[in-house]
């Protein structure tokens, strides 16, 4: 008997998918504003100038905001590995994906707390960074197993299936390399597209390296995903859900490649710089969606298990 879950639990996995990239786009906000100590230096936190709430100050006002959207997000992830492991802990991707959002987030929360009590040292923003999309990954993940659970898809073939997931780690490696141009302060470095001088010359010191690498690992990720999401598309041109998520990977990718170009282009202004880091993230998160559709086949439950309208119960029949 197949796993289905309640209409509130998939939507709870849902929102709280969607408040994690909410908080995502905050700290990118924060970054490219330069509100990362908006609040105060790392004797204030968590208060913002040792008071409940910010001044009316536009640094302020973007990091207290940032705040209370983790705040939020983390209620969320509370209620949700909560639910889970009371009603759901039976079925094997929710108790597995519950438990790992649950130290994602534990761990997101010390970064955070680390980034401001150390004034932002390198390193530990971009790690910041780079663990907060693997707890949208993993939320999203829940989410689309949560939401199709039940459902009967036929698979794509195994090959294809795995390139999906190949598509995935890249797509987190590309965002990772972003990250470290942000880190490093690199993003002045190339004054040109697609190369540095001129857009037509390599690099010629180090943290135009830097870019130049983010910039070699964006064009393979880009064939890449444009090869895997041709293939996926192919593979199951009957699939409805497959091919939305697909289109939606390669609109992103050709919107986060023009939001890239301007970036430079228009000599990094903060809105569009945002608006990359969004997207990034927005890509990152439709990847994941494709590649968990892809893979299908939601669990089963275990011998002994029955289910029910509002959860599961050991040894008895569904009523």
């Amino acid at each position: 008997m197949t796993f289905t879950p309640s209409r509130a639990f998939r939507r709870l996995t849902a929102l709280t998918a969607i408040a994690t990239y909410l908080l995502i786009v905050a700290g990118g906000v924060v970054r490219v504003s330069g509100s990362g100590l908006g609040c105060g230096d790392k004797d204030q936190w968590p208060f913002c100038h040792g008071q409940w709430l910010p001044p009316l100050e536009q640094t302020a006002l973007i990091e207290f905001t940032h705040r209370w959207i983790a705040t939020v997000a983390g209620i969320l992830v509370v209620v949700l590995a909560t639910w889970a492991w009371l009603r759901y802990r039976h079925v094997r991707h929710i108790r597995i994906g519950a438990s790992a959002v649950v130290l994602l987030y534990i761990l997101q929360i010390a970064l955070g707390a680390i980034t401001v009590l150390f004034n932002l040292p390198n390193g530990v923003v971009m790690i910041h960074l780079a663990n907060a999309l693997l707890l949208l990954g993993a939320l999203t993940w829940i989410a689309v197993a949560t939401n199709t659970a039940g459902t009967d898809r036929l698979r794509p073939p195994t090959g294809t299936v795995r390139l999906a997931g190949i598509a995935a780690a890249a797509t987190y490696l590309l965002a990772l390399s972003g990250a470290l141009v942000v880190d490093q302060g690199a993003g002045y470095a190339c004054a040109g597209w697609p190369l540095c001088g001129n857009g037509f010359q390599l690099a010629s010191a180090q943290l135009a390296e830097v870019n130049l690498l983010h910039r070699v690992i964006a064009g393979l990720v880009v064939l890449l995903l444009g090869y895997a999401m041709m293939k996926l598309g192919r593979s199951r041109p009957d699939d409805r859900a497959l091919r939305l998520a697909t289109l939606s990977v390669t609109l992103l990718l050709v919107l986060q490649v023009v939001a890239g170009a301007l970036v430079v282009e228009l000599r990094l202004p903060a809105v569009v710089r945002a608006v990359h880091l969004a997207l990034a993230s927005g890509l990152w998160a439709c990847v994941v969606i494709t590649a968990t559709i892809a893979r299908g086949a939601p669990d089963r439950l275990p011998a002994g298990v029955t289910r029910h309208e509002t959860g599961l119960r050991v040894g008895a029949t569904a009523s």
